[in-house]
């Protein structure tokens, strides 16, 4: 079976900081056979976590992870997909760029393996992709902030934010949007709307490359 989604590793280390597994999973929405990682993110993602000594609860962030990894498919690239991440690094680093090896290769595997979504939490490679990768990757790449808007639209505000908040230092940007810090809990329309500022920015940033909008599940479908 095609891995329908591809989950970058800072996606999948915040969703396992803010114990938003489930919610994730019911929000995109996709079987367990349709999620993909790299398989050295497992032990990448583990060590960040192991590692971590901000982590408020590092026993749960670890136990959400090992929750994901049992539902994630673990992906190992091609010899094809390998060389085809090694041309679009060079062609980032010409353009100085940032594309590092994992997201150059989830870029590869999502253009080799006719994927339909890339979900990443990492700005720069967004910025990159666009630069260096948008036909391989056109409207099929998705940032953290239109997960946890999915997330939001599904579950309500009040849940997301009691996850961030218990983690404010995991995200600044979702502790911004989720009002961390507030004693008023905003509406999950301003929430709503402070997540699609920032998603909106990185597409006037990096055009062409973002998923239009926050239904994930349309591609996922």
């Amino acid at each position: 079976m095609t891995e329908q989604i591809l989950l970058d590793n800072d996606v999948i280390l915040k969703v396992a900081r803010y114990s938003l597994v489930d919610e994730m999973l019911a929000a995109i929405p996709a079987d367990d056979a349709t999620l993909g990682m790299l398989g050295v993110g497992r032990f990448v993602v583990r060590g960040r976590i192991e590692r971590d000594r901000r982590l408020a609860d590092p026993a749960r962030a670890l136990a959400a992870f090992e929750e994901l990894l049992a539902r994630t498919t673990l992906l190992e690239p091609t010899a094809d997909e390998i060389a085809l991440a090694a041309q679009l690094e060079a062609e980032a680093s010409r353009v100085d760029l940032e594309l590092d090896g994992g997201e150059s290769q989830l870029v590869a595997m999502l253009a080799c393996r006719a994927c339909c979504l890339l979900i990443t939490g990492d700005k720069r490679a967004v910025m990159a992709i666009s630069e260096v990768a948008r036909h391989l990757a056109e409207g099929r790449i998705a940032c953290l902030e239109q997960l946890v808007a999915q997330i939001v639209a599904r579950v309500g505000s009040a849940r997301v934010r009691q996850a961030v908040c218990a983690e404010p230092t995991a995200d600044r940007a979702l502790a911004l949007c989720l009002g961390c810090g507030r004693e008023a809990q905003p509406s999950d329309e301003d929430v709503l709307a402070a997540l699609a500022s920032y998603s909106g920015d990185l597409g006037r940033t990096a055009p062409g490359t973002l998923l239009p909008g926050t239904d994930l599940s349309a591609l996922a479908a």
